[in-house]
């Protein structure tokens, strides 16, 4: 009984350390989620504090939630970062989201399936400002002038700040 007990004990320590081990890398992710109309084109503000960061280049990714709903196997979206009123970085990106037989290229075991996308590399994060960073899409059907205002199947839309390893 005393010898069951202790297997027992030991199993569950090793699970929790097995966990604790698995977590991501420190650093700072948020995220909106959004409403069944999808990812609407006005830009999605993340106000972030300085003081989050430490004063070692930082690596900016994209966070995108899918479900099946999305029409699309790529998106374009414009990516800025602002110190007060003044762009320090700003880009126009495409991703891919899905591969070419149409299997989404995000991790998840339902329906939702969410891809982070590098965005830069190495930034020293300035001191002593309000940062922001601003997110839209820019979407359109092929021989469409006029963008998609709300794009369906996108239901969240975030971004995570790591610490560059050395």
């Amino acid at each position: 009984m005393i010898q069951r007990k202790k297997c027992s004990l030991s199993l569950i320590l090793l699970l929790l350390v097995a966990i604790c081990s698995c977590s991501e890398q420190s650093g700072f992710t948020s995220y909106f989620t959004l409403g069944a109309e999808g990812m609407g084109a006005e830009p999605y503000v993340f106000e972030l504090s300085d003081q989050l960061f430490e004063s070692k280049p930082q690596n900016f990714f994209i966070r995108l939630r899918n479900d099946n709903s999305y029409a699309f196997t790529n998106i374009f979206l414009i990516c800025s970062l602002k110190s007060a009123d003044e762009i320090v970085l700003q880009d126009t990106l495409e991703y891919a989201m899905a591969k070419s037989d149409g299997t989404w290229l995000g991790k998840g075991f339902t329906e939702v399936k969410e891809s982070k996308l590098w965005w830069k590399q190495g930034i020293v994060i300035p001191k002593g400002k309000p940062l922001i960073v601003e997110i839209s899409q820019v979407m359109r059907k092929s021989g469409n002038i006029e963008g998609i205002t709300a794009l369906e199947g996108i239901v969240s839309v975030g971004i995570s700040i790591e610490a560059q390893e050395e």
